[in-house]
């Protein structure tokens, strides 16, 4: 595992709001690292989830 990214980060790349992230954590509706107190996120994670939520046009 090589790049880990914050809340603040993670929210950034993925555009949307700390608080939507952190939603999204309650409801373990994305994969995340706690280390202590910390929640990071791995790089490659994050990729697959934003293809995992990507809808593909069928038109």
């Amino acid at each position: 595992m090589n790049n880990l990214l914050n809340v603040q980060d993670t929210a950034r790349y993925l555009q949307v709001s700390v608080s939507t992230l952190y939603r999204w954590v309650h409801r373990k509706e994305i994969q995340y690292i706690k280390l202590g107190s910390r929640v990071l996120f791995s790089a490659e994670i994050l990729e697959e989830f934003i293809k995992s939520n990507t809808i593909q046009d069928t038109a």
